[in-house]
């Protein structure tokens, strides 16, 4: 896994977009997302890091260079 430490939100940057979406969750609910955001975020990054840019997404349609 990388080094780097992801900036997580502050719990009232959560809050502030969660309202701007009308929803109005508790100080648990937002705490579970940041417990969430710790442990995805990291594994995005590394996913992203040992991944080529060459390699096209799953399922992305490549028309053959021969086709007409």
């Amino acid at each position: 896994m990388s080094s780097d430490s992801i900036p997580l939100p502050a719990l009232a940057e959560l809050r502030e977009q969660a309202c701007r979406q009308g929803v109005d969750p508790t100080d648990a609910d937002l705490e579970a997302v940041l417990g969430f955001l710790e442990t995805v975020l990291p594994t995005l990054r590394e996913l992203e890091e040992a991944t080529s840019r060459a390699v096209p997404p799953a399922g992305m349609f490549l028309p053959d260079a021969e086709s007409p």
